[in-house]
């Protein structure tokens, strides 16, 4: 299937215009409910914030088989999720995310938030979702209130509090296709009047999508266990606390890579001549107090983040062995270490009664302590003999010429952030609001980093950050049920040191540094939210303009396997989405969810395009020039190019989601099922826009749950279909500072058939 955007329009008028004859003839219409947020540090109203937010709670997940963060590219207008390298969940809102993920260490651009805790390490996006509330992604620049690395939005992740009611449980197991068997449980116990438990697991296993013929392995399998334990302890009721422990352990083979030269002609099947492997032990513990004063309300949030991170992967992605001579370099990695510890504390302040009996307020300080340690390790066979010489350390300090000296690459960052931040809301009368807003930022950053090959020994490198950022917002209330918004915001993501970088030089000139600058993204928004036919339908639009500056990407140095994070001086992004949803009847509601983007490189920038200068590199290396040669870095420089006018990566033109969600109750009990249309556009991976690896297709999924309850019972039973047509879509495409012969492509899952089985106890 390869739906156009006027397929995908013409469908959503034909399924309104099919089912919406039912609609008048149905007695006590419903409506849509209030859903409340806590997207600005307090307690409101969907409706009425200024802001572009996609809100899921935790039966709409289940409904819509959203398990994990890449499932949200499904639901949310303008994100676009994928896990590069299997383990790298790169998130882009609004054309804003993460490029640059040849640093294992930079910074994201969208900010993930677990019951109010910044979780810092992106290896925490790897976590199944569990026993969740809701789901709140706010789309645009979340500078004020969210801070640093939330240039593009950010992901509030809301799981279900413990009670001190009664107790009460639910558990469900799925199995499906490929030897599925995913089990989840919770249950809920109050001790006391003032203390309450509740506790949720999840276990999660899968038979691989793709089988890598060469070693006999399968890619793209799941292992992995969850847990979850809050205890909420209330024995005021001005007082509250809760406390959090969380680890999430996975150990699986690695991800489905499939080069783009690899000759297998099946989509599902690759041949690679390294094993993958990937082992995760994510651990997450928090402290949350909560005090309601008078005047205002204190809450103070207490975390401790850690993770634990091993990979094996084939970092060629090729079977050398079925590859033209000099085609690629052949490379073995040691197995990859990332370890990360990270404290955070916040505190807010939260208006009561409002200030002059005009202004409501949220103030805050927030503080965060990051500390990483990563060691890669790489063997090269420079001899292309299928042997892999070991080197010893005397050998690369010597520029020995004879040696197969392979890469080595340690780096020990710390980032210490401060900031303070306040934003407040003028009512100046029942129709004319203003929110204004600032944050200041202190950010510090030191590494020990040992370059590539260790010639340099271990560089010390420090850098040190000041910024302020804000928001200003204007609202009116067109009517009880309409409200419009205009808005600026300033977005701010610090800079930091890269893992690699190039070396002074005389015959090319350095591109990648070891050190890179701050991004700040500059957002103009307009918005309409309204509820119309009388609540039956509900329509929230934006239309948006931004400018970025400094746009942390993904660059390539002409000295050979150097690569980091650079700055591109500035860029545009227009854009605007919509989402619909109404009662066609009282039984079936048709939601929409529709984006649109144009991206473009506004400035002169020079960068290498490290597919061309490897293939250029490559070419002189089958002559018998050595790798480090001048020859080489010049041919390698040759390839730099002005990429004013380009695309930026990862921006699809056009995505949309279209869902009809039918639900009946009958003699027997509740039948209901939900059919899903979802199309993401053809877009650019890199900012390169390269021809031959840089277009990476567009697809569209066709997903399916029906599910039944029989009257007063506490079970129920769904069967679920995905990826109904068997698109082989590509979720990601990835392009290290090796080329080409380096670049693959990771698909969506395939078709899949399941049944879940439910109960609440």
């Amino acid at each position: 299937m390869n739906f156009s955007r006027n397929t995908l329009s013409t469908l959503s008028v034909a399924i309104a215009a099919t089912l919406s004859s039912g609609a008048s003839a149905e007695s006590s219409p419903l409506v849509f409910e209030e859903v409340l947020v806590t997207a600005e540090k307090r307690s409101e109203s969907l409706q009425d914030l200024s802001q572009a937010i996609t809100v899921l709670d935790g039966d709409d997940l289940d409904t819509q088989q959203i398990s994990s963060f890449v499932d949200l590219s499904a639901i949310a207008p303008g994100v676009n999720i994928a896990k590069n390298e299997g383990f790298k969940t790169v998130i882009t809102i609004r054309g804003v995310g993460n490029e640059a993920n040849q640093n294992a260490i930079a910074n994201p651009s969208v900010s993930y938030h677990l019951d109010g805790i910044y979780v810092a390490s992106p290896f925490g996006l790897q976590t199944d979702f569990l026993d969740l509330e809701r789901i709140e992604v706010l789309r645009g620049p979340q500078g004020t209130l969210f801070g640093q690395n939330s240039t593009g939005g950010a992901i509030n992740v809301i799981t279900q509090a413990p009670s001190l009611e009664d107790s009460f449980g639910k558990a469900d197991l799925t199995l499906g296709d490929y030897g599925l068997v995913k089990a989840r449980a919770a249950y809920n116990l109050p001790l006391t009047d003032s203390l309450a438990v509740r506790a949720s697991v999840i276990s999660n296993t899968r038979d691989g999508f793709t089988d890598n013929l060469t070693l006999g392995q399968d890619l793209d399998d799941a292992n992995s266990t969850s847990a979850r334990v809050r205890v909420l302890y209330a024995p005021r009721d001005n007082f509250r606390a809760n406390f959090t422990a969380q680890i999430f352990d996975e150990d699986r083979n690695g991800a489905a890579q499939k080069g783009l030269l690899d000759p297998t002609p099946n989509a599902r099947e690759l041949r690679q001549d390294s094993r993958a492997d990937y082992e995760l032990t994510s651990e997450l513990y928090s402290m949350v107090l909560e005090w309601d004063l008078e005047a205002f309300s204190i809450k103070s949030l207490t975390s401790y983040q850690n993770d634990d991170v091993l990979i094996n992967r084939d970092n060629d992605r090729n079977d050398l062995a079925v590859l033209a001579p000099f085609a690629q370099l052949p490379s073995v990695y040691v197995p990859e270490t990332n370890k990360q510890k990270t404290i955070t504390q916040e505190i807010n302040l939260i208006s009561g009664a409002p200030l002059f009996g005009k202004m409501d307020w949220v103030a805050g300080v927030f503080y965060l302590d990051t500390e990483v340690e990563i060691s890669i390790r790489e063997l090269l066979d420079f001899n292309f003999n299928g042997t892999f010489d070991p080197f010893t350390r005397a050998q690369v300090f010597a520029f020995d010429p004879t040696a197969e000296i392979g890469f080595i690459s340690d780096s020990k960052p710390e980032r210490d952030s401060t900031s303070i931040y306040g934003q407040g809301t003028w009512n100046f009368n029942d129709e004319w609001r203003a929110v204004f807003g600032l944050r200041y930022t202190e950010d510090e950053v030191y590494s020990a980093v040992t370059n590539f090959f260790g010639r340099t020994g271990t560089d010390i490198i420090e850098m040190d950050s000041e910024k302020v950022t804000g928001r200003l917002v204007l609202e009116h209330d067109f009517s009880e049920s309409t409200m419009g918004f205009a808005s600026y915001t300033r977005g701010f993501k610090p800079g930091g040191s890269n893992l690699t970088y190039g070396l002074e030089s005389v015959v090319a000139p350095v591109v990648v540094l070891p050190t890179f600058d701050e991004e700040i993204v500059d957002a103009f928004e307009v918005g309409l939210k309204t509820d119309l036919a009388d609540g039956r339908v509900r329509l929230n639009a934006a239309a948006f303009f931004y400018n970025y500056e400094g746009l942390q990407y993904q660059a390539t140095d002409p000295e050979v396997f150097q690569g980091g994070v650079g700055n591109i001086p500035e860029s545009e992004i227009f854009g605007a989405e919509l989402e619909l949803s109404a009662f066609l009847s009282d039984s079936v509601i048709l939601d929409v969810r529709l984006a649109w983007l144009d991206t473009e490189i506004t400035a002169d920038h020079l960068a290498l395009d490290n597919v061309q200068s490897e293939a250029a590199g490559n070419a002189l290396i089958g002559q018998g020039f050595n790798l480090f040669s001048d020859e080489i870095q010049v041919a390698r420089s040759a390839a730099v190019q002005n990429v004013n006018g380009n695309e930026l990566a990862k921006t699809p033109e056009f995505t949309g989601n279209i869902a009809l969600n039918w639900s009946k109750n009958i003699t027997a009990g509740e039948v209901n099922s939900s059919l899903q249309y979802t199309y993401r556009g053809e877009f650019k991976h890199r900012i390169f826009n390269n021809a031959v690896t840089d277009t990476v297709p567009s697809y569209d999924v066709i997903d399916l749950v029906v599910g039944f309850r029989p009257e007063g019972k506490d079970w129920r039973v769904e069967l679920i279909a995905k990826n109904l047509t068997d698109e082989d879509g590509v979720n990601a495409r990835f392009t290290d500072v090796f080329g080409v012969g380096a670049t693959g492509d990771e698909l969506i899952g395939p078709r899949q058939f399941m049944a879940r089985f439910s109960m609440e106890f």
